[in-house]
């Protein structure tokens, strides 16, 4: 039979402290401080744990714990700090929990679930604010492509409106009521604007809902949700295409723009000759240029809504290959730009094209206007000057324009059949388009069947 501890008393509880190592062994010698297991009685396995002081205190740290067995597994269950729960406190708790043991309970499971629920419940209150952060932290370094920091900004842009209405929201709480608050103002007006900060929502819903944050339909689903509160996009935006010069004036330019002797003026020609979007030919390095094979090849990851592993191929006429070779190859980018900078700015060509219609005005002439818009003309508009000369003015299939344009095939059979991005057929393509921009001759009437 056990030997029964007597009970200590308030004042003698008081004066436990920490004991001292009575042996030497590999980590602790004779007299070193040491932590105390103090038996006070009244409850079998109730003691105080008195720890040694840390610096700068007089008396260490002093808690009850109840030392007992559940079944075949012993516990240490804790009953609080010395003194904020005294002596009888920690002798009523005890009983409870010898209690609780004998009717089968571990008070020892019993508190970590009832732990974990808390923080469970703890993580669930994440507002939409705070998972948002999290959610661009993740998708920021994931942007790859031309201008990687232009898809940033338009994230954290998304993301600082929703804050802004919606920020302070639990994501569990989050409802269509809430996702409307933020999309009406702009629904009409900025249409794109809205339509991006909607599919912002919904991935940031997602995120949550498989983190476990959220059940139940995405608030900012469209269909069946959002569609019986909003009109579609589509019929309330009408895409308003790049403003562009008609291919007949296209000879006059060219010829202001031959006489210009910059960088940017060698740049529009180049995007001119290729076809390319503007930021391809700002962003165009030498490692995609080939000389010796007449050939540009732009990454996938550097073009519009094309795979990263899917190159695009350009074939480049003779006056391309002059501009190149005219070039200081003493950097990465092939068209340099002003004060020390690697690649010409965004605005290079734009800022261009608007010199040139200037010069055509002050000379008298009627300059480069887009008659659907009244906007002077721009340089991505280039490349509906091309698409127009092609479709009015040649016998070329319209897949070819379609690919020189790097416009992906939408039937997947055009689509394999395209694969090897049919160059010859290209490149007599873009050389009749220089022909013409040069010296305004039409190509010869021939029909050019490519299937």
């Amino acid at each position: 039979m056990p030997k029964k501890v007597p009970e200590m008393g308030p004042a003698q509880v008081r004066n436990l402290r920490h004991g001292v190592v009575k042996k030497d062994s590999k980590t602790r010698k004779v007299g070193e401080p040491c932590v105390a297991y103090h038996r006070v009685g009244g409850v079998d396995g109730l003691v105080l744990q008195c720890r040694p002081p840390a610096a700068g205190q007089e008396i260490g740290s002093r808690s009850w714990l109840l030392v007992t067995t559940v079944g075949l597994r012993r516990r240490e269950i804790g009953l609080g700090g010395y003194p904020d729960v005294t002596l009888g406190e920690a002798r009523e708790l005890a009983r409870q929990k010898k209690e609780e043991i004998r009717n089968g309970i571990d008070p020892v499971e019993q508190n970590q679930e009832r732990k974990a629920k808390e923080r469970e419940l703890q993580r669930k209150k994440i507002t939409f604010g705070e998972l948002a952060e999290e959610y661009y932290k993740i998708k920021e370094v994931t942007f790859r492509g031309k201008n990687p920091q232009r898809q940033r900004n338009r994230l954290r842009n998304a993301i600082d409106r929703c804050s802004l209405e919606i920020g302070n929201i639990t994501i569990g709480d989050l409802a269509v009521e809430d996702v409307l608050r933020v999309l009406r103002p702009l629904w009409t007006t900025k249409t794109p604007t809205a339509t991006r900060i909607r599919q912002t929502i919904f991935q940031i819903w997602k995120l949550a809902d498989s983190r476990k944050l959220v059940s139940g339909k995405n608030p900012a689903e469209w269909d069946d949700n959002l569609d019986g509160w909003l009109p579609p996009a589509k019929r309330i935006h009408r895409t308003r295409h790049k403003p562009a010069m008609r291919h007949h004036d296209l000879p006059e330019f060219m010829k202001l723009l031959v006489e210009r002797d910059t960088t940017p003026s060698r740049a529009l020609e180049f995007q001119i000759l290729t076809i390319a979007r503007p930021t391809e030919v700002q962003f165009a390095e030498w490692s995609e240029i080939n000389l010796e094979e007449q050939t540009w090849t732009l990454p996938g990851s550097k073009m519009k809504n094309r795979d990263p592993n899917e190159a695009h191929i350009v074939p480049l006429v003779p006056r391309a290959i002059e501009i190149l070779r005219s070039m200081p190859q003493t950097g990465r980018y092939v068209f340099p730009g002003y004060k020390g900078n690697e690649q010409i700015s965004e605005n290079a060509l734009n800022n261009t094209v608007k010199a040139i219609h200037q010069e055509s005005l002050k000379a008298g002439g009627k300059g480069f206007m887009d008659p659907r818009y009244n906007k002077i003309a721009c340089a991505h508009g280039m490349r509906s000057c091309f698409k127009n000369f092609a479709a009015a003015k040649t016998d070329f299939d319209d897949v070819v324009s379609e690919l020189s344009l790097a416009h992906l095939d939408s039937d997947e059979t055009r689509a394999a059949y395209l694969s090897e991005q049919i160059l010859d057929r290209r490149l007599q393509l873009l050389n009749a388009y220089a022909r013409y921009a040069y010296t305004g001759k039409l190509p010869r009437k021939r029909q050019r069947k490519d299937y």
